[in-house]
């Protein structure tokens, strides 16, 4: 109601990857109902709510529950006590902090360069104010191409299995025949190179033991990344 307000973000990404979050902290499976490790949303609940989410599980939580589970003081039907429990199952032995796990990184790159793609086969940089009409002819081409080439079909919401194919170079390449200017195709594979030899850092659990080399290149390769955005992007 036109009164100031300031908002503050904090962003942390460790990598953690699902499946062990929900081993730690006694969750059901990945196909589970419940389908979120942060919160109690079952999956029929965030396919009609994708934005008012806020994180609620917690590690103590999870122990009292897995109590409840194991000793159902209610005696309840397993259906009933299941709903109680949301989605534990067994014992949580240890404590994970709510980051973004590795899957969701993997989401969040390739939604952006998903936007990049389509804006680069518009030449998006020549046009102050491109219309709707023309950023969806931009999007079309670029579905039909990676249909084309890569077989891989648009997706209504960028999932996990779309957004590394996307990130690949066979995709790059497949976008940059569609890129008119030669400059701006070079400036692309650049973009994507870095990000190919950063990846393996951010998606293994010891980088000093599995990729030691990109580890000792990683802090120069996110600055030349930032820097080619922020100018060149």
């Amino acid at each position: 109601g036109g009164m100031q307000r300031s908002f503050r973000f904090f962003f942390r990404g460790t990598g953690y990857d699902e499946k062990m979050v929900r081993e730690l902290e006694g969750l059901e499976a990945s196909g589970s109902t419940y389908v979120c490790t942060l919160c109690d949303s079952t999956r029929a609940e965030g396919s009609k709510n994708m934005v008012l989410h806020s994180i609620t599980r917690s590690h103590c939580e999870n122990l009292e529950r897995y109590e409840i589970w194991r000793k159902n003081p209610f005696s309840e039907s397993a259906d009933e006590l299941r709903d109680r429990v949301k989605g534990v199952s067994a014992k949580p032995f240890m404590e994970t902090q709510p980051t973004l796990d590795a899957l969701h990184c993997d989401i969040g790159n390739a939604t952006e360069f998903y936007k990049i793609f389509q804006d680069e086969i518009g030449e998006v940089f020549l046009k102050s104010n491109p219309s709707r009409e023309e950023r969806r002819r931009w999007r079309s081409a670029l579905d039909k191409q990676l249909r084309k080439k890569l077989k891989l079909k648009p997706v209504m919401r960028m999932n996990g299995n779309f957004a590394r194919r996307l990130m690949t170079r066979e995709a790059v390449e497949a976008v940059c025949e569609l890129v008119p200017s030669e400059e701006r195709r070079e400036a692309l594979l650049k973009l994507m190179d870095l990000y190919f030899q950063m990846k393996p850092v951010w998606r293994s659990s010891f980088p000093a033991r599995d990729c030691p080399d990109q580890l000792c290149r990683y802090s120069y390769n996110s600055q030349q990344f930032a820097d080619l955005l922020s100018t060149t992007f």
